[in-house]
């Protein structure tokens, strides 16, 4: 799938200046100005013995793409491959598309793929991949202090550590896949984790590992009917363990302030230290 925001056209640009400099054709341009008429001639870098030619021989006319979200038009040769994440799903993850069609950052694709332990992962028919954690893990946090990264490339287990509220959570993805990079962007802003889980904050880009990477993760009605059965639990282990004579309810997001160091650590290890539906590990 394409970027919805991602255009393409024509371009031109003067082979004989210092600078290469695209301009995009449009409308009383699309000629080539000035450069595709005898009026060239009047330019001080054509040189005076060049041969006189009804347009500029230092004209240079390619096709591009460019992005109508960014604010900065940036126009990219067709044979540059700059906007390759523009052609294939992973446009879902880029600023410029967030800030103007995730009205709703907190609803989750329908495709993707959920582990145990509360991790996402969003792979395409390519085998490009992306990871991050999910809605009810930052609805538990409520915020997140910092991120760091303990894979950030090569073919691992991803792993990273939260810090919510002053404890430190070590967490890892359960299967293995090819790390190409991190979003280093949440490590200067943890707010993107909390607030666009399934955008703007992911956090593991890279390729799958066939047989592998895919292994003991649930989607489609069987990850919502998991998700209902996680926050029913949550809701039980905060009333019986946490909270005991609390009259019931669903724990409030951020309900891991409201709680003690000791009770924190404890809900972390029942919900996101690593886990498997499997009986290998």
């Amino acid at each position: 799938m394409t970027c919805p925001f991602l255009k393409e056209g024509r371009a031109r640009y003067c082979h004989a200046a210092p600078v290469r400099k695209l301009i995009l054709n449009g409308p009383g341009v699309a000629d080539g100005g000035r450069c595709a008429s005898p009026e060239y001639r009047q330019c001080g870098l054509v040189a005076k013995h060049t041969a006189q030619q009804e347009r500029c021989p230092h004209l240079e006319e390619v096709r591009v793409q460019y992005c109508t979200a960014s604010p900065v038009t940036k126009l990219v040769p067709f044979s540059d491959s700059q906007l390759s994440n523009c052609t294939s799903n992973s446009y879902r993850y880029c600023d410029s598309y967030l800030l103007l069609a995730r009205p709703h950052a907190m609803t989750p694709p329908a495709d993707l793929l959920y582990a145990p332990n509360h991790f996402w992962l969003d792979a395409e028919e390519s085998g490009l991949c992306h990871i991050g954690v999910d809605r009810f893990l930052t609805d538990v946090a409520g915020s997140v202090d910092g991120v760091t990264f303990a894979t950030m490339q090569g073919t691992h287990r991803p792993a990273l550590a939260l810090t919510v509220h002053g404890i430190e959570w070590p967490m890892s993805f359960p299967n293995p896949m090819m790390i190409q990079k991190v979003n280093s962007r949440v490590r200067s802003d943890p707010a993107r984790l909390t607030a666009d889980p399934y955008g703007a904050g992911w956090l593991f880009e890279g390729w799958e590992l066939p047989g592998r990477t895919r292994s003991g993760l649930v989607a489609g009605l069987q990850a919502a009917a998991w998700q209902a059965e996680e926050r029913e639990r949550l809701a039980r282990e905060i009333h019986e363990t946490h909270a005991p004579g609390c009259d019931g309810g669903q724990p409030v997001r951020g309900v891991a302030r409201l709680l003690p160091r000791q009770h924190l650590v404890c809900l972390f290890q029942q919900f996101f230290s690593r886990r498997s539906w499997t009986a290998e590990e």
